[in-house]
């Protein structure tokens, strides 16, 4: 990748930010987090690399012979409602210039036109650098914005407003359930409901504070006691949040005229969107109930933001997906086979080509149930590393603790690779060479390196390691973890290729399968684990399983009902606002909605049985610090995914790039695009930028998100090349 610095040229000018990124440093021109490469008035950077700003060009722009002037000072308050701001030019000869170019550094905040007024979004705070280009010259302008929004739906009176923010210690047991302190959110995804402990509440008062930021609601009775953020609200604290910088969350309540609190948790709003799609397995699904009314299985998908939907129905189970999110993978018909009724085979198994706009037609379908059933597949789906099954044998190394769902093959079922358009199975002698039973098998998402545990040393479980030339060649196979008494499953490489996380515990599975469909399930037990391949140092992952620093339980209904039960994970392929993400089954409780006592009762019990799965069986996400290799513990506390069905059991979430995007498509970052650029080409009236696929460009550096060979191809020089993308260095 070539690699030009931009010239000095409007030092400070173009580097408009969205809901992406934070801006970065001033003076790094195009290098907009939002991979925008901004602009405004005539700016034209469209992926050319061509500066062209009212034809000024060549050089530092001396500074108008004058000064911006604003009809509302330097700082304003916003509550709801956009605001507008009259700015001007005043010459020091007394005229008011003519002809200005306006520009703004970050429209996250609010747009400029080129009439000079400048529109506060209303929700989202902070300081932009509002620049005026006159004739060759120009001149800048700081605005600082603030947010003070009160909200009273529940219509309290002024008197019950003062006794709630005065506080009070009325109810031993108001506790917080969720979400917990220190979690770690990204942008684009809703609200979370915030969620207590106690006697119901007749009144609540919530107050968040953060820098440039502030909220206040007063509610009415809530049983038991929530609190629902606006969406626009949330999204605008999000949006706010551009340095890692802690968010205030205080909740008091009154109980019959009786207050408690406030209660105080700290969040932090990580400065990046969460990308890409996500697809679970469910049970019992409303969302895929077939024409004889039977609440059946599915795969499910999700996209941030939005609402779960229907990939696949059926008994369509043991799926994976393309880190590219363009193929996946699965077996079909979950039937008993060759007569065994604990042989419990997908009947055939599937490959399906998946599309940005949501549509999956079928690659391949082959009547060899185990070929693509938790296959490794390729980041770009074109290739499959079959899941080995191991002989049941003498010493009967069955389901749970060695086979994954009982996916199983009496005389074995050696891994191979495999053409995912034709099922061929590809010559590879150098994996028969190095393992027989590749079991949940995975790629890194580079492609360079696959992940797997190794069925040939049971009953020993080990997690090994191989390189991958990308068309047929393993070699420089390592063990990274091995244990001889719990079970290794699942791994997911991070997008660095260097760090694997994986669970521990009792079996591949969640639970103990019962042959009785209203059997009580037995449990399995297990929690998240972190190995750096750089020393094969493993991490607890606490923070993501619900204990502290110092090894105490957080969870609140505590280790007895929700400890050890975190299974499953998938990590995002791409890093987002200087994290990574994990996505995990847990059958943790969900604040007072999913929990004993909760509002979704039946069953309640983590286990639930074969036709009726527990509720508390969900997908939840985590975040890991970038830098994970220099901590002992880089987790944070994890979050409940939205959108997500609320009354079936989820599982087994694999997170993936959504389908990438062809040039021209609109784009939020270069991870939406095939050709992995994503630029500003317009502007609506209201300086709103309209961002484009574009081909790479020539002659320029790389944007958030956007492909690299190294860091120095990015354009900010703080920005990390990670799995091929510039990304934002870890959280100070």
């Amino acid at each position: 990748m070539r690699r030009i610095l931009w010239p000095t040229v409007l030092v400070s000018v173009f580097v408009a930010c969205s809901a992406e990124q934070p801006p970065v440093k001033r003076g790094a021109v195009g290098s907009g987090a939002d991979g925008s490469g901004a602009s405004g008035g005539s700016l034209n950077l469209g992926g050319s690399g061509n500066v062209n700003v009212g034809g000024v060009g060549g050089g530092n722009l001396p500074p108008l012979a004058g000064m911006i002037s604003s009809d509302s000072g330097s700082e304003i308050t916003v509550s709801g409602e956009p605001v507008q701001v009259t700015l001007t030019v005043e010459l020091d000869d007394g005229g008011v210039a003519e002809g200005v170019i306006w520009l703004v550094d970050d429209t996250r905040i609010g747009s400029i036109g080129d009439d000079g007024v400048f529109r506060a979004d209303g929700y989202v705070g902070g300081v932009v650098v509002i620049t005026a280009l006159v004739g060759g010259k120009e001149a800048t302008f700081e605005l600082t914005v603030n947010v003070d929004i009160t909200d009273n739906p529940g219509s309290i009176s002024d008197a019950d407003q003062a006794s709630l923010i005065a506080g009070g210690d009325g109810d031993a047991t108001f506790k917080n359930l969720y979400p917990y302190s220190g979690t770690v959110f990204p942008r684009g995804l809703s609200a979370p409901v915030l969620q207590y402990a106690g006697t119901a509440a007749t009144q609540t008062y919530t107050l968040i504070t953060a820098p440039y930021f502030k909220y206040q609601q007063f509610a009415g009775a809530s049983n038991p006691t929530r609190i629902t953020l606006p969406e626009p609200v949330w999204r605008g604290l999000t949006l706010t949040m551009i340095n890692n910088d802690p968010v205030e969350v205080s909740v008091s309540k009154s109980s019959g005229g009786t207050v408690t609190g406030p209660i105080t948790t700290n969040w932090i709003i990580a400065p990046g969107q969460l990308k890409g799609m996500f697809y679970y397995s469910t049970y019992k699904s409303p969302l895929a109930m077939e024409t004889s009314d039977v609440e059946q299985g599915a795969i499910l998908r999700l996209r941030p933001g939005g609402s779960a939907e229907v990939v696949q129905g059926g008994c369509t189970v043991c799926h994976t997906v393309s880190a590219q999110g363009n193929v996946l993978a699965t077996g079909l018909k979950y039937l008993v086979q060759d007569g065994d009724p604990e042989n419990l085979n997908p009947v055939d198994s599937s490959s399906y080509d998946l599309t940005p706009d949501g549509q999956m037609t079928t690659r391949m379908q082959t009547s060899n149930g185990r070929m693509f059933a938790f296959a490794g597949l390729s980041p770009d789906g074109s290739l499959a590393l079959t899941n080995g099954i191991i002989p049941d044998g003498d010493m009967n190394y069955g389901w749970p603790p060695y086979v994954m769902h009982g996916v199983r093959a009496p005389t074995g079922y050696p891994s191979q690779l495999v053409d995912t358009s034709t099922a061929t199975a590809i010559d590879s002698p150098s994996l028969a060479a190095n393992v027989t039973y590749a079991q949940a098998p995975v790629f890194s998402p580079d492609g360079k390196k696959v992940a797997f545990i190794n069925g040939d040393l049971v009953p020993a479980r080990v997690l090994s390691v191989m390189d991958f030339d990308g068309v047929s060649a393993f070699s420089n196979m390592q063990d990274a973890v091995m244990t001889a008494n719990q079970a290794i499953a699942w791994p997911s490489f991070l997008p660095d290729g260097q760090g694997i996380v994986y669970h521990q515990g009792d079996s591949y599975d969640t639970q103990k399968f019962n042959q009785d469909a209203n059997a009580q399930s037995g449990p399995q037990y297990a929690d998240l684990r972190l190995v750096s391949l750089a020393d094969m140092t493993v991490s607890e992952m606490n923070q993501a399983n619900g204990y502290d620093a110092d090894g105490n339980f957080y969870l609140p209904a505590g280790e007895a009902v929700e400890g050890r039960m975190n299974y499953e994970p998938s990590v995002l392929p791409v890093a987002v606002g200087g994290y990574y993400w994990v996505l995990f089954t847990s059958r943790r409780t969900y604040g007072n909605t999913i929990a004993p006592g909760g509002t979704i009762t039946t069953p309640m019990d983590p286990w639930g049985t074969a036709s009726d799965p527990s509720p508390r069986k969900k997908i939840w996400i985590a975040a890991i610090d970038v830098d994970y290799a220099s901590k002992i513990d880089a987790t944070h506390p994890a979050f409940y995914l939205p959108g997500q069905e609320i009354e079936s059991g989820n599982m087994r979430a694999y997170a993936a790039l959504a389908p990438c995007k062809a040039d021209g498509e609109t784009c939020e970052s270069g991870a939406d695009c095939c050709n992995g650029f994503c630029r500003e080409t317009s502007r609506t009236p209201e300086g709103i930028p309209i961002r484009q696929c574009i081909p790479p460009p020539e002659d320029t550096c790389s944007l958030i998100d956007e492909l690299c060979d190294t860091a120095a191809d990015c354009c900010d020089p703080s920005f990390l090349c990670i799995a091929g993308r510039c990304a934002l260095p870890p959280p100070k």
